[in-house]
This record gives C-alpha cells, sequence and structure tokens, in this order.
C-alpha cells in the first residue's frame, strides 16, 4: 500500500502513452495496476469528502469487496498469482467507482463466455473486476479480465458480448488492463468524467447538461474536445490551402462564425458547436471536399 497520500496521487510515471506504452509480455502489470486503481479511489474519495488530499486511514477502512473475508479467500483460490498480487495492493473503492462502474467485484464470469473454458477444472478464465452499474440497464457486465491472455475487455452488458467474443477473433478487443486504468484517468483529467457535481438544481430538477449516475458525471463536451477539435480542422485547413494557388486563397482571417450569426441561425447558447465555430478560423476556399460547401454565407445557413 501507499504510505503517504503523496505517493497515491503522484502517478506520471505510471499512465500508458506512446512514451510509456503498456506492457506486451502476456504478463499483468500488477503494480502499475494497483496505482492507477488506487489513484481513482483516492480521486473519488477526495471529491465525495471535499478534500484536496486523501486520508489514507480512511481510505484502508473502506470495505466493500474486502468486507467479507470467507468469500474474499475463496476468491483469492480461484484467481491467478498476478491477480492476487493486486489485490494485496489495492484499496477497496466505494461504490461508484467510475462514471459507468458501481464497484470493485472479481467474480467468475465464465458462464459469459460459453466457448472459452479452457483454465484448470478449479479455476475459471474469465473474471469480471469492475461491475457496470445496474442503471445502465438489464443484463449489466463490466471489466472481464482474461486469466489465460492476462487482458481485459469492457462490455458493458452482456449484449455487447458480440463485440468482445469469440476472443481469438477480437483480440483488438481485448487491451492490457492499465489501458482501460489510464482511459478513465484521462477521462477525469480533461474534465470530461468529473465527480462531486450535485445531483440537484436548486431548483431540485436534475441537471440536464450532463449525464449523472450518483458521485459521477459524464459531461456533453469538455475544452480539450473543442481545443483538439479546432486544432484538427486548421491542420486540415492549412494543409488544402498549402496546396492551393496562391492568388485563389479567400483573403479571410476571422472566425468561421460570431456569436450573433449563431443567434441568427437559432443554435444554443452553450453547446459544443458553437464553442467551435466561433474559434476556428475561417478556411480560405470554398469548398472542403466535392458537395461539401463552407459556410461562408451566414444569412443562407441561418436560413437552413
Amino acid at each position: 500500500m501507499h504510505t503517504t497520500p503523496q505517493q497515491i496521487l503522484h502517478i506520471e510515471d505510471a499512465p500508458v502513452s506512446d512514451d510509456n506504452p503498456a506492457r506486451d509480455d502476456g504478463t499483468l502489470d500488477y503494480e502499475r495496476c494497483a496505482r492507477l486503481h488506487n489513484y481513482l479511489v483516492a480521486y473519488g474519495w477526495m471529491a465525495r469528502n471535499g478534500k484536496d488530499t486523501p486520508d489514507l486511514d480512511a481510505l484502508a477502512s473502506e470495505k466493500w469487496f474486502f468486507h467479507e473475508a470467507n468469500e474474499v479467500e475463496a476468491t483469492r483460490e480461484r484467481v491467478d498469482a498476478p491477480l492476487n498480487k493486486f489485490l494485496d495492493l489495492i484499496y477497496d473503492p466505494r461504490p461508484p467507482f467510475f462514471y459507468w462502474i458501481d464497484g470493485f467485484v472479481m467474480e467468475p464470469s465464465d458462464e459469459y463466455f460459453i466457448d472459452e473454458n479452457e483454465m484448470e477444472e478449479d479455476k475459471e478464465r474469465l473474471v469480471l473486476i469492475y461491475r457496470t452499474i445496474a442503471d445502465l440497464g438489464g443484463h449489466n457486465l463490466g471489466v472481464v479480465y482474461d486469466q489465460q491472455l492476462n487482458r481485459v475487455s469492457f462490455p458493458m452488458t452482456t449484449d455487447n458480448m458480440e463485440s468482445v467474443e469469440p476472443i481469438d477473433e477480437h483480440e483488438e478487443m481485448w487491451f492490457p488492463l492499465e489501458t482501460i486504468l489510464t482511459q478513465w484517468i484521462y477521462m477525469t483529467r480533461i474534465g470530461k468524467a468529473v465527480p462531486g457535481l450535485p445531483e440537484e438544481l436548486p431548483s431540485g430538477e436534475p441537471p440536464t447538461n450532463r449525464s449523472q449516475f450518483y458521485l459521477w458525471s459524464w459531461l456533453p463536451y469538455c475544452d480539450a474536445q473543442i481545443d483538439s477539435t479546432i486544432a484538427a480542422m486548421e491542420r486540415y485547413s492549412a494543409t488544402v490551402e498549402s496546396r492551393m494557388p496562391p492568388g485563389s486563397l479567400l483573403p479571410i482571417s476571422a472566425p468561421l462564425f460570431t456569436s450573433a450569426e449563431l443567434d441568427a441561425a437559432a443554435v444554443p447558447q452553450d453547446c459544443f458547436i458553437r464553442s467551435l465555430l466561433t474559434r476556428v478560423k475561417t478556411p480560405r476556399f470554398k469548398f472542403i471536399a466535392p458537395g461539401l460547401e463552407v459556410p461562408h454565407d451566414k444569412e443562407a445557413f441561418a436560413r437552413r
């Protein structure tokens, strides 16, 4: 376990990136995964309790999966050594663990993968690590760990099973566990998945500008998504313009639309497209592709 709050929060060398790829030798990187898991546990705890640092004694006292010692021991006997080492290093998350995830369960799951039971008789091949929240609908599933491949997939419900099995035909949908955990942390850092927002407005009504499951909210868009979309569009425009004769480029340097022009077109005030169109540079050409016209005529755009 981590011995200081700083250690649990300092994970900059743990998330998966191009410069820091996931392990690819067919084994579970249980120490790295435990650090990422514990960061999310601490992050949720801080949001729930309004704190800037986690209380490690409080985290250690949470008992959800680990509250029944006999059941935990029975589970440990049915999972392999790397998963047991992972269990030794993690804090038990209070539900909900993340936006889609209710909690940590460690349940045998071969019953959902009829053709994939190739482990020893006393061990299942597939183990459900994190279960999705019931609000997603019936037959919820979650993050499933393959003890043979030491990889995970994320079918949210049993209705999504066709996208992950047969496993040998859907290997692109099975990832190192650290990849899944990194993606969740990335969603918190860009402001897409946010914990701790109020579940009700002052009027008592639920918020309508986001999807919310208890502690966690899923925002329709965030600043990082706007910034990356603008950068991609402007790279595209620059590429097209670089291939055009200089004299054919339109003499334009303003954003594609003003707020007043979007008001005239009845574009909602707080939305992704308004944030994008009032910031992205106007392309200095007329067509993005055959049949796709850049809306230089603002009055015609408003009429549509």
